[in-house]
């Protein structure tokens, strides 16, 4: 079973991958980005759960490189055919006026520089899929470098009611923030009706993410929309 991944060159719904990335950075800091909407595109996220270092509460932050984000079984998500998966395989997200190894950075040019640098010297990069009733997983695309996206300077919007606010490796109040994005993305267009296994993550320097996620394609969403504009045209011709 081969996934339809759009390409970073191409559209999808009218939107580029980086545009897409700017939806996923403001839904990933939304109020519960934990539930699906129900929308045209599922987003997936890796897991985000970090830890001060010290009792203070600010300062470096860690993770556990153990650590998994689990949405499998009973957690795992349902979505119809011809939902695409958005899944971030590895993403550097950083924001004006952020102290990054010692250094505040001032312009987006510093922003996109050190976000691409984090993610061209990560370490192991994977992205598998696996559908029901197969023995074992298979990458979901041949060589995850070719879908790097980096994002021009955009807002990142954080409400009072985020819930990962205080997760991420860094905390964010309550506010808007400058941002530039960069990682690898994968846009999967659609899956035929079955349960799949997710599963993806790398390791750049103390950051690691590693998600699995099951989901299930239920079938094809029911159109509710008519087009009656040719019928419509016939009446009043004939009339």
């Amino acid at each position: 079973m081969k996934a339809s991944i759009i390409r970073p060159s191409e559209n999808f719904l009218g939107m580029s991958y980086s545009e897409w990335v700017i939806t996923w950075c403001n839904w990933l800091f939304s109020e519960d980005p934990d539930t699906y909407d129900g929308g045209d595109i599922l987003f997936l996220r890796g897991n985000v759960d970090y830890l001060p270092v010290n009792d203070s509460g600010i300062g470096p932050r860690f993770i556990d490189p153990k650590s998994i984000y689990d949405r499998t079984g009973q957690n795992g998500q349902t979505i119809f055919e011809r939902t695409a998966i958005l899944v971030p395989v590895m993403v550097a997200m950083l924001v004006m006026g952020e102290l990054y190894e010692g250094r505040i950075l001032r312009t987006p040019e510093q922003l996109r520089y050190n976000a691409n640098l984090d993610i061209h010297k990560c370490g192991p990069v994977w992205a598998t899929i696996m559908k029901k009733g197969e023995a074992k997983p298979h990458k979901i695309v041949d060589n995850l470098k070719y879908y790097y996206v980096a994002t021009p300077l955009f807002k990142l919007d954080v409400p009072e009611s985020s819930s990962l606010k205080d997760k991420a490796d860094i905390t964010y109040d309550p506010g808007n923030y400058d941002m530039v994005a960069a990682g690898i993305f994968l846009l999967i267009k659609s899956l035929p009706p079955s349960t799949y296994r997710i599963n993806f993550g790398g390791i750049t320097g103390a950051y690691h993410t590693d998600s699995v996620y099951d989901i299930t394609i239920q079938g094809k969403r029911k159109e509710t929309l008519k087009d009656i504009s040719a019928r419509r045209f016939v009446k009043r011709r004939w009339k």
